[in-house]
């Protein structure tokens, strides 16, 4: 469709000054024609009174090329689940890259971005960084500037079972490349070595530790619980902290003591794949919701997964509610509810709100489509 109007909606765009005031939004021609009061309906009229509309989220660390040991299909971990836009982060490398290009990104709906793997092979196999020889540093580079306008970073797993005994070579040279192309990095932490804060320490300004706030040994956390030293100089200089909750990655105590530590994410990610979209992680509603019952405040969630992602990675036009951005819209409830969800780690919380996603507006070019899940 051309044309269709969202009446009565409580808007949520922080950054663009909505805070949950009734509004309207006209649709034209894929992007967003007007936003305000009272405007006249065009078009098809959906009535979201009662309802959020949000910026569709931004899930900036999924697996979704299939060919990968974790992979699914973009449209089942995006908008089959409330994403418009997703990023995998490290499945194809710049030898897998041109097939989930033009078999998988460019065929689906939702919106694929990339981070592409320092190894060459990606995740075909895993253990994609226990060899010097599965790393080419000139063919990644040309594979990322040949494909600017899909590569938004690099990606790379820094943990004992990726690595091998390669300790943080890999993941120095993954920081150095991404440095050269002027591209964050993307950097997995779990079990280690190599150690976190080493890791940290290899980062700059715009760099993402991903999986930040895991439960594993050598984490984030001192045995204080204070924050370790390597992460708050990482934070002053720039790097930024992603909860990547994955099927093994994302622990409610530690990412309650970070925040009670003063220490909050900057980007809340599903880590959705194979693995784990039947539970415990399922969808981004889901993961909001945990991460909200963790302490954090509902208009921090829906900027962290949708404006802070847009900017960390240059997705111009997203994540936004305004005139002249993309029409990728979310309606959206927070309900009520008394329900027991477990983390990465199998703890549980008991969620008094759960996030649901109603209905999804995406466009594609000129049109824009309406899924309906009420």
């Amino acid at each position: 469709m051309k044309t269709l109007t969202i009446k009565n909606g409580r808007l949520i765009s922080p950054v663009n000054g909505l805070h949950g005031d009734a509004g309207d939004i006209v649709v034209k021609d894929g992007r967003i024609a007007e936003v305000g009061s009272d405007l006249e309906a065009q078009g098809e009229v959906i009535d979201a009174k009662g309802r959020y509309v949000t910026p569709g989220f931004i899930d900036i660390h999924t697996h979704c090329y299939p060919k990968a040991f974790l992979g699914l299909s973009p449209d089942v971990l995006g908008l089959d689940r409330g994403a418009t836009t997703i990023v995998d982060a490290g499945s194809s490398g710049s030898d897998t890259y041109d097939d989930f290009r033009s078999n998988y990104i460019d065929t689906a709906q939702t919106k694929v971005f990339t981070l592409l793997n320092i190894s060459r092979e990606g995740l075909i196999r895993g253990h994609e960084l226990d060899d010097p020889a599965k790393v080419d540093v000139a063919s990644a580079m040309a594979c990322a500037r040949a494909h600017a306008d899909n590569i938004v970073g690099l990606k790379a797993r820094a943990s004992a079972s990726v690595v091998g005994d390669q300790g943080l070579a890999p993941i120095s040279v993954a920081a150095q490349t991404a440095h050269e192309l002027k591209l964050p990095l993307m950097v997995h932490v779990g079990n280690y070595p190599p150690a976190l804060g080493e890791v940290i320490d290899l980062l700059d300004t715009g760099d993402i530790i991903t999986h930040a706030f895991h439960g594993k040994p050598g984490g984030i956390l001192n045995e204080d619980g204070t924050i370790i030293a390597q992460a708050v100089r990482g934070r002053q200089r720039g790097v930024r902290f992603d909860v990547g909750h994955g099927v093994a990655s994302f622990a409610f105590k530690t990412y309650q003591r970070a925040m009670a530590a003063g220490f909050d994410c900057d980007s809340i990610s599903s880590d959705l794949h194979v693995q784990n979209w039947g539970g415990p992680v399922f969808d981004m509603a889901t993961t909001l919701s945990k991460v909200m019952a963790c302490g954090e405040p509902f208009e921090d969630a829906i900027s962290k997964c949708t404006s802070a992602p847009a900017r960390y990675f240059g997705l111009s036009g997203l994540g936004e509610i305004a005139p002249g951005m993309v029409a990728d819209l979310n309606i959206v409830t927070v309900d009520e509810v008394c329900e027991t969800v477990e983390d990465a780690m199998g703890e549980r919380v008991v969620l008094d709100r759960r996030m649901r996603v109603h209905t999804t507006i995406y466009s594609r070019g000129d049109t824009s489509a309406v899924i309906d899940r009420a």
